[in-house]
């Protein structure tokens, strides 16, 4: 995949974060023992960082995602077992904001002691606020910042240079990749996979065919469905896509969110949806609700609300 073949390998060669590469590299010349928390929004650099560090450091890492292996089981057996071998290592924890309260407590325990062993962590988050205090105490912080426009852009043609691909930049051609750059609003790796895809696909770099492969986000679809009175519609299709793709509940909230915040709703409507979601997300992160009817409540709030918006301007 293009996104493991153009990984950065030092560094040097990672795209913008200058303000983190800086202070990284004083870590590699004093090789400090230091635990990390990289935050920042999706696409931005965050794991492709963690592996050239450990090229540079010229130490072994093992990558769990935390989103998939998120329990206190995986911390306590796994995680454990690796951090206590001997020898310098990092151990790269993925989407760590997506763990357990109990399993961010088992984490810490183990890195208090982890730095005698010669063991590194290096947790990576979307949200840091995610991330209970005991943890972030004991990390040094580094805030990634989302991509500019000209940055994606500028990986993606050295990508289709690289790759050879025959290809003159047209002025549809480039319409076409800022199209792309747009809709992945700085999330390089998102924009990487899409053109990868395009291309060995042997079809034409254009809007209409990057369109066919950017539908709108799950969340969206399923709002406005409910928003316009289809909520039946918008329930079974929401059930489908979580049973059959396991839709990350933190990434549809924050899907939902944006889509309301974007949409022209009725005032009223969007600040009913804007409480109502807040009320979703407590349940599921706080509180250990089922994400699936928690999210179909939602929905059911927002066909209530759309009717109430209309009534409003009658």
């Amino acid at each position: 995949m293009w996104v493991e073949k153009y990984r950065p390998k030092r560094l040097d060669d990672v795209v913008g974060q200058e303000h983190v590469i800086v202070h990284l590299k004083e870590v590699v010349v004093r090789r400090a023992k230091i635990h990390m928390l990289f935050s920042g929004p999706p696409g931005c650099g965050k794991t492709s960082v963690a592996y050239a560090l450990a090229n540079e450091l010229g130490v072994p890492i093992l990558e769990l995602n935390a989103s998939d292996e998120r329990g206190i089981n995986v911390i306590r057996e796994r995680v454990k077992k690796f951090a206590f071998t001997a020898g310098e290592k990092i151990i790269l924890l993925d989407e760590a904001d997506s763990m357990t309260d109990d399993a961010q407590h088992a984490l810490r325990r183990i890195m208090e002691k982890a730095e005698k062993a010669g063991s590194i962590f290096i947790l990576t988050a979307n949200e840091d606020w995610r991330i209970i205090d005991p943890i972030k105490s004991r990390c040094a912080i580094f805030k990634f910042r989302k991509l500019t426009r000209e940055e994606v852009l500028k990986v993606l043609i050295n990508i289709l240079k690289a790759e050879d691909v025959q290809l003159k930049l047209t002025e549809d051609v480039k319409k076409a990749l800022l199209f792309l750059v747009d809709y992945v609003e700085g999330d390089l790796r998102k924009a990487i996979n899409i053109l990868e895809t395009l291309v060995t696909s042997s079809k034409t770099i254009t809007v209409e065919n990057i369109k066919m492969l950017t539908p709108p986000p799950i969340a969206t679809r399923v709002l406005e469905l409910a928003i316009s009175g289809r909520l039946e519609e918008a329930l079974k299709t929401l059930e489908d896509m979580y049973l059959q793709n396991k839709l990350d509940s933190h990434t549809t909230i924050n899907d939902l969110y944006q889509a309301i915040i974007k949409s022209n709703y009725n005032p009223l409507v969007k600040a009913g949806l804007l409480v109502r979601l807040r009320e979703v997300e407590t349940a599921i992160r706080g509180l250990g609700c089922n994400p699936l009817i928690q999210l179909s409540g939602f929905l059911g709030s927002a066909y209530i609300y759309s009717t109430m918006g209309k009534k409003s301007e009658q």
